[in-house]
C-alpha cells in the first residue's frame, strides 16, 4: 500500500484524533516508517498497552493503517504505518480549536524530531572542509522577515518546487541521504534586531 503525499481530514472525530500530543508523536513515526506497537512504546518510553489503545484509535479513524504482518517466536507482529506523509483539515473543520492545537503540536513533534536526527547524524554531517558557506554540504539558517503575506505565499510556492527539483532523478553516481526540516510560520514581533 503507498502512502499518500497529502490525507484530507473530513471528520471532526478524525480532527480530534489526531489533536491528541501523544498520537501526533505516533504519527511522526508512523509518516517515517512501519512501527509495530512494541517500537513505539520503546520510542516513547510508554506501556504496549496505552499505545495499542491509540494505535486501534488511529486506526479506527483511518489515519493509519496495517501494512504487514510477521511471525517471530510464535508472535505475530503488526506493523501500522501512516497512510499520508501530510495531514490537512478540509475547510469546514478549519476553525476548530483542535486543529490549531493539532497543528501547533505537530510543529513541535517535527522540531523534535530534527533535534533527533541532528544528535544521531554521523560525525561526518559537522566536519567543515573549505570556510567558504557555499562549499558547505549542510545548512542551518534562521531568518525572520517583515514582508506582505502574498510575497510570502509566493515565497513558499518557489520554495516547495525547489524541493520538487531536488527530488527529481540525479545522475550522479555518488549519492547521499539529506534531511531537510523547514518551519515557516508568522510571528507577534522580530527578536532579531535589524543593523541600525
Amino acid at each position: 500500500m503507498e502512502q499518500k503525499s497529502i490525507f484530507i481530514i473530513e471528520s471532526y472525530e478524525q480532527l480530534k484524533v489526531i489533536s491528541d500530543p501523544l498520537r501526533t508523536k505516533m504519527l511522526i513515526f508512523l509518516v517515517e516508517q512501519p512501527h509495530t506497537g512494541q517500537m513505539l512504546a520503546q520510542e516513547l518510553n510508554l506501556s504496549r498497552a496505552k499505545i495499542l489503545y491509540h494505535l486501534r484509535e488511529l486506526e479506527k479513524q483511518k489515519i493509519i493503517q496495517l501494512v504487514k504482518k510477521e511471525e517471530r517466536g510464535g508472535n505475530i507482529l503488526k506493523f501500522y504505518q501512516a497512510v499520508a506523509r501530510g495531514f490537512i483539515p478540509a475547510d469546514h473543520l478549519l476553525n476548530y480549536v483542535e486543529f490549531k492545537d493539532a497543528t501547533r503540536q505537530s510543529y513541535l513533534e517535527v522540531i523534535n524530531r530534527a533535534k533527533t536526527r541532528v544528535l544521531t547524524a554521523p560525525d561526518e554531517s559537522f566536519e567543515l572542509h573549505s570556510s567558504n558557506v557555499e562549499e558547505w554540504p549542510k545548512l542551518s539558517i534562521q531568518r525572520e522577515f517583515t514582508v506582505s503575506k502574498e510575497k510570502f505565499l509566493e515565497f513558499t510556492r518557489k520554495y516547495r518546487e525547489l524541493l520538487e527539483q531536488l527530488e527529481e532523478n540525479d545522475d550522479e553516481r555518488e549519492k547521499r541521504h539529506y534531511y531537510l526540516m523547514t518551519t515557516a510560520l508568522q510571528i507577534e514581533e522580530p527578536l532579531f534586531k535589524k543593523k541600525e
